[in-house]
């Protein structure tokens, strides 16, 4: 076989055996910029958080990588909204000190007192870190109980208890109740409210 043809051969293998991954990264980059834009997008979301748990874990390490270092493409605001709605729907237990860092802010970086007047589910739409650590369960509710005293913004505080107000067979989660009793009155409702449910229910063994 002639050198230059066999080198010419050579050549035209490694190029494709280099092209293989790169067009393999580059697929895998423009379905996670697909991914971002629907989580970003009120339209899109439910579809693409229903995607996400169909496949189980395989996108966790993504979504967890986008707390620290969300895309640049798409409206901060709301896709962090779909971010936490996504870590929640999937009760990602690793995203559970971002949820409770970020447990009063508001859906699209706003701000309305009146959900706390309404239905739980309302309060759970409009907060939605609160929805997802409501989502993932007791070992959420542990975290906000450990991190309460060293929330000082009010509507954090509240947050906080209608969380472990909402999530049950939590262990020391009646006396945080009952100490938030003595608190501000939207904290004292619903923590009242919990512990009317919770009636003369045994407390969980630790």
């Amino acid at each position: 076989m002639d050198g230059r043809l066999f080198f010419s051969n050579r050549l035209a293998v490694g190029c494709t055996m280099l092209m293989v991954p790169l067009m393999a990264a580059a697929k895998s980059g423009g379905s996670d910029r697909a991914l971002a834009e629907s989580l970003a997008h009120e339209t899109t979301r439910h579809a693409a958080i229903a995607s996400l748990a169909a496949s189980g874990r395989t996108k966790v390490p993504l979504l967890l990588s986008w707390i620290t270092k969300p895309p640049r493409h798409v409206d901060g605001c709301t896709f962090r909204d779909g971010l936490v709605e996504a870590l929640g729907e999937l009760k990602v237990r690793e995203a559970i000190p971002f949820l409770v860092q970020n447990i009063g802010l508001y859906r699209s970086c706003g701000a309305n007192l009146a959900p706390w007047l309404k239905k739980a589910e309302v309060i759970e739409w409009n907060l939605p870190a609160v929805g997802a650590l409501v989502k993932i369960g007791p070992e959420a509710s542990k975290a906000v109980m450990a991190a309460f005293d060293q929330m000082r913004a009010e509507e954090d505080r509240r947050a906080a208890v209608f969380v472990v107000s909402e999530v049950g067979g939590v262990p020391d989660a009646r006396a945080f109740l009952d100490s938030a009793m003595a608190r501000a009155d939207r904290e004292r409702y619903w923590a009242e409210t919990a512990i009317k449910r919770l009636g003369s229910a045994p407390t969980p063994a630790k």
